[in-house]
């Protein structure tokens, strides 16, 4: 049921406000990415070993009986294997978390510490010798029925004043988290992702994201420790979404095998699919498609077979509702990036319904 120009980098000879436009689109391949993507949500000490289910978290502290993980999803499954030295009083914390998730094991308990910031939560729990698999999420996360996110990208330039986005972001009734379709740097600074974490404390709901082409101004590395992995996929609410890294204009074969398989799981749900760069352009003058566009093309053909129900793009710096095959698609780079000339949209984010037969109203909030 269907519910309701390749990009090439600049050559010698093109103007200066050419190469200005097209240089943060000539990073390395995606094939010297995809693979670290697999360490993430992984890590060991000599007496205890963490593994992450899907990557969906990135390990930022692993030490003496203490874990602090950034969420990149609402449902975290934590395997870790603690032995004899390891054994005792552990504190777990969970940063970028939907706000009233819990932790369990085998059905019992672990409340939150009280008086934390509403993405935080920190929980105090006995670990035994052996092997435990520990879940972080909020008690509806498989109750099938409505709920509501945000959606948004490229804020880059704008990182100063992306607090005044994501304070209205907070306002929005019974949004449960924001998903991010890349470019939150302009150029992968270290000083940018700490700002950005600063920013955050403004925003009282978790963003998931996937990288962008500016992301990759410098090794991946540091947004894979920091944010976790860029492909990835999680189910709330009886909805998929998946998030896949083409911040160089395509996605890596590893990516796409991944795809196949969150293609089948979620064939009877309603899904979400969301990249950065649209896979074909749809204005043909902003140079916003895969780089290939017969791969883009043939990447959109795949969304079709697996009932994709919506897809979200970003890297241009205004707002576009199209069609997709079919298949209901939008631009909102409206994080506050330099804003595409003319088009008269300015800083503005999506507020998307979801119901269990499929997306419903989306909504254009405008910040400025």
């Amino acid at each position: 049921m269907r519910r309701p120009v390749a990009m090439r980098c600049p050559v010698i000879g093109l103007v200066i406000v050419g190469v200005a436009l097209f240089v943060g689109a000539c990073t390395r391949p995606g094939e010297s990415r995809a693979p670290q993507e697999l360490d993430v949500g992984t890590s060991a000490l000599t007496d205890v070993s963490v593994e992450v289910e899907g990557g969906l978290a990135a390990i930022r502290v692993l030490s003496d009986h203490e874990l602090e993980l950034w969420a990149g999803a609402p449902d975290v499954r934590i395997r870790i294997d603690v032995g004899p030295t390891a054994a005792g009083d552990w504190t777990i914390t969970v940063r970028n978390v939907v706000t009233d998730a819990i932790l369990t094991e085998g059905g019992v308990i672990s409340m939150r510490a009280p008086d934390q910031f509403p993405t935080v939560a920190i929980f105090h729990t006995t670990l035994t010798a052996g092997l435990h698999e520990l879940r972080v999420a909020p008690p509806d996360v498989d109750v099938v029925e409505p709920f509501r996110v945000a959606a948004m990208a490229d804020i880059q330039t704008a990182m100063p004043e992306v607090n005044e986005v994501f304070e209205m972001i907070s306002q929005v009734p019974d949004a449960r988290f924001v998903i991010f379709m890349g470019d939150i740097t302009q150029h992968g600074g270290i000083d940018e992702f700490d700002m950005f974490d600063r920013q955050l404390q403004t925003l009282t709901i978790p963003l998931y994201t996937t990288l962008g082409n500016h992301e990759l101004w410098s090794d991946p590395e540091r947004y894979f420790s920091r944010y976790g992995r860029a492909s990835f996929h999680f189910e709330f609410k009886g909805t998929a979404f998946t998030f896949v890294d083409s911040g160089d204009g395509g996605v890596d074969p590893l990516v796409e095998s991944w795809l196949d398989d969150w293609l089948d799981e979620a064939k009877d749900k309603v899904h979400v699919f969301l990249t950065h760069f649209p896979l074909i352009d749809p204005v043909g003058t902003r140079y916003a498609g895969f780089r290939s566009a017969e791969d883009g093309r043939r990447l959109l053909a795949r969304l079709v077979k697996g009932n994709v129900d919506l897809t979200l793009y970003g890297h241009i710096h205004t707002l576009v509702k199209f069609d997709n095959a079919g298949i209901p698609a939008y631009i909102s780079g409206g994080g506050g990036a330099e804003p595409v000339k003319w088009d008269g949209i300015n800083r503005h984010f999506l507020v998307i319904d979801f119901t269990p037969a499929g997306v419903g109203n989306v909504s254009v909030m405008r910040v400025d």
